[in-house]
């Protein structure tokens, strides 16, 4: 799997157990302030956690008595298909997907700048009507009373002198706790994770219980309840930006439910305990995907080119139907080179061949000579294709397995030799290496290599 969509794949496992242990276990207490600040760190650890990997920190002996350890599931190195195979060619639906998501997240990172540049143009036409710690900003258009970072913006026509002091009472709590702060995170949050709807689901839970909060500090000084519940049924007009706290941004009923809940136990913040083991869970299911058990291997990724393609084909008239269509050839030199193209263009010559009437092909009339003793990880290819029965026997006489016809010389960069071996295909020993030299190696034991 892609690093991208294994870190976008927890990042969005995380993003679920912080949107589902704040739904069922806190959004109903009101330790409002609390809640803000799991879902604020809770919520940015949901990004770093899944670059933390226990197994390399911890000793596979350490902990191989806990057996439960290993009951838990690996998210990690898990394998999807990067190709879908037609007759033309490969297509990478993976880099379709990267496109889709670059442009999606463009568009809306756009979005968000746009919003904040309109705010600042209301902010330049707008009249203050106070200047200091905090900024009341007086507008002629009917929108709803919303504040950003340390500013107010309200239509005081709207309102009687003793509304609007209520209103300011609550917008000056978001101005105060930087709420605008939560807003912007939670906007980027959506903005990379636009395709998890737990990241939505966040976004909406953070601006509601911004209102919990500006809700409960209002009615702790001594502000009528009932009155102040019916200013907010009262406040009418456009919608602000999203990236503003607006005074009737979240449900009304919610809000006016926490107004009359009675306050929660201080026994209720117990269950903010429960995060340890859930973070101890994520952290051993996002560690290596040989478990703890295994040893901690570091293995290098690497990429391969083709450097020169040259053909050996005895027949002039297969010869000649091979080079006909020479243009839609899938190794090209000097560029990218992998067993899956390898296969395909095998599939591809011998589609070709049949459909001139070399039908019944043996599985060895198609061969690739991969010259592995390769120089900035590029190799040389060489194609034989032979429409005689095969003259060599296929490695392994006894269990038939590698009975796909790759050939390979030299004996550089085993690891990709590794790679073909592992994927059944034939590997034969050309006569110029000593067919004790591959035995040797893990990868090819108890395997009879032919010359």
């Amino acid at each position: 799997m892609p690093v991208y969509f294994e870190y976008a794949m927890k990042v969005s496992l995380c993003l679920a157990i912080i949107f589902l242990f704040y739904t069922l276990l806190l959004k109903r207490i009101t330790y409002y302030t609390w809640n803000r600040y799991f879902l604020l760190i809770f919520s940015i650890l949901s990004f770093i956690v899944p670059f933390i990997n226990v197994s390399a920190f911890v000793q596979a002996k350490q902990l191989h008595n806990f057996s439960f350890v290993n009951q838990i599931p690996s998210i990690a190195n898990n394998q999807l298909p990067v190709h879908v195979v037609n007759n033309q060619g490969t297509f990478n639906y993976l880099e379709i997907l990267s496109a889709i998501y670059i442009l999606v997240s463009a568009i809306l990172f756009v979005r968000l700048l746009v919003q904040l540049l309109s705010i600042e143009k209301i902010r330049s036409k707008a009249t203050l009507i106070m200047d200091s710690e905090v900024k009341i900003f007086h507008l002629a258009q009917p929108v709803i009373p919303f504040s950003f970072f340390n500013s107010i913006f309200i239509n005081q026509h709207n309102y009687s002198k003793n509304e609007l002091q209520k209103i300011i009472e609550h917008e000056r709590v978001h101005v105060q706790q930087k709420h605008t702060i939560d807003i912007l995170i939670s906007e980027i949050i959506c903005i990379v994770n636009w395709f998890n709807p737990f990241a939505w689901l966040i976004k909406k839970a953070v601006r509601e219980n911004l209102e919990f909060i500006a809700d409960d500090t209002v009615m702790r000084k001594g502000v009528n309840r009932k009155n102040y519940q019916y200013l907010l049924l009262k406040v009418t007009g456009n919608l602000p930006f999203s990236v503003t706290n607006s005074l009737k941004f979240s449900s009304l009923k919610n809000r006016i439910l926490m107004m009359n809940k009675t306050k929660t136990s201080r026994f209720h913040l117990l269950k903010f305990l429960l995060l340890a083991p859930i973070i101890m869970l994520l952290l051993f299911a996002f560690r290596g995907s040989k478990g703890i058990d295994s040893k901690v291997k570091t293995e290098e990724t690497e990429t391969y080119t083709l450097s020169t393609l040259t053909y050996s084909i005895p027949d002039a008239k297969v010869k000649a139907i091979v080079f006909k269509e020479q243009d839609k050839c899938l190794l090209k030199p000097g560029q990218l080179l992998n067993l899956t193209l390898v296969y395909n263009e095998r599939n591809r010559l011998k589609s070709l061949l049949e459909k001139n009437g070399y039908d019944n092909l043996k599985s060895n009339a198609i061969r690739f000579l991969i010259d592995t003793a390769s120089v900035n990880n590029s190799f040389s290819v060489e194609i034989n294709i032979n429409t005689e029965p095969a003259a060599v026997s296929l490695v392994n006489k006894k269990t038939g397995l590698f009975n796909n016809p790759i050939v390979t010389s030299g004996d550089n960069n085993l690891n990709y030799l590794r790679d073909l071996v592992k994927a059944n295909f034939v590997c034969r020993s050309p006569s110029n290496i000593h067919s004790e030299k591959f035995i040797s190696y893990p990868f090819l034991n108890n395997s009879e290599t032919v010359a």
